[in-house]
C-alpha cells in the first residue's frame, strides 16, 4: 500500500502513526503540495493528502477513513472500540482533534499568504478556537489515556501547533494535557513522525 503524504501534515501523521503502531508496512510517497503531481489527482480529485492507495489500485481519501481502514486490518492494538458508546466517544474526540488541526492550519496559512496585511480578526478567532480546544482536551485526558484514534489525533494536533504556532502551546495552562502529551511522546511512533 502507498500513502501519499507530507511530513508536515498532521493528517498524514495520524495515518503514519496508526501504521507504525499496528506494524503495517506502507510505501510512503511524499508530495510537493506546491507542485502536485498528476498521480495525486488521479488518487484523489481534490488533490488533498493523505491518500492511501490499496494493492488493487483503489484509493481511500481523508485521514479518518484511512485510519479506520488501517485499524480494521489487524486486531491489535485496537484504536476503535466495537462497543457503540465508547466508539462514539472516541470518534467524537477524534473529530474535534481534526477540527483543531483545521483551525491551526487556517490561522497559519492566513499569516503566510498575507504576511503584511493578514485578516487579524479571522486569525484571532482561530487562535481563540485553538485555546478553547486545548482547554477542552485538558478535561478529557481520561478518555485519551488508552491509546485510541482520538489520542493519535490529539497528539498530531498538538505537534502541529508546536510546529506552526508554538506560542499558542502553553503547558502551564493545560497541565493535565501537557503531562499526558509528554508521556505519550516517548512512544517511537510519535517520535519518528514529528513534523518538520
Amino acid at each position: 500500500m502507498k500513502l501519499y503524504y507530507t511530513k508536515r501534515s498532521p493528517y498524514g501523521r495520524k495515518a503514519r502513526i496508526m501504521a507504525l503502531e499496528k506494524k503495517i508496512a506502507l510505501e510512503l510517497v511524499e508530495v510537493d503540495l506546491a507542485n502536485k503531481p498528476e498521480n495525486l489527482y488521479q488518487a484523489n480529485p481534490l488533490g488533498k493528502i493523505p491518500v492511501l492507495e490499496l494493492a488493487d489500485g483503489r484509493t481511500l481519501c481523508d485521514s479518518p477513513l484511512i485510519c479506520e481502514y488501517l485499524d480494521g486490518l489487524s486486531p491489535e492494538p485496537k484504536f476503535l472500540a466495537q462497543e457503540l458508546r465508547q466508539r462514539l466517544v472516541t470518534l467524537n474526540l477524534a473529530a474535534i482533534a481534526d477540527g483543531l488541526m483545521d483551525v491551526t492550519i487556517a490561522a497559519y496559512m492566513e499569516k503566510q499568504r498575507h504576511t503584511q496585511d493578514f485578516h487579524q480578526r479571522f486569525v484571532q478567532l482561530q487562535e481563540e478556537t485553538i485555546q478553547r480546544c486545548l482547554a477542552f482536551f485538558d478535561q478529557q485526558v481520561q478518555e485519551l489515556e488508552p491509546m485510541n484514534l482520538a489520542s493519535v489525533g490529539v497528539i498530531s494536533a498538538i505537534g502541529y501547533i508546536q510546529f506552526r504556532v508554538a506560542s499558542l502551546w502553553n503547558p502551564k495552562a493545560y497541565s493535565r494535557l501537557a503531562s499526558w502529551y509528554e508521556k505519550q511522546m516517548r512512544r517511537p511512533s510519535f517520535q519518528s513522525t514529528i513534523p518538520g
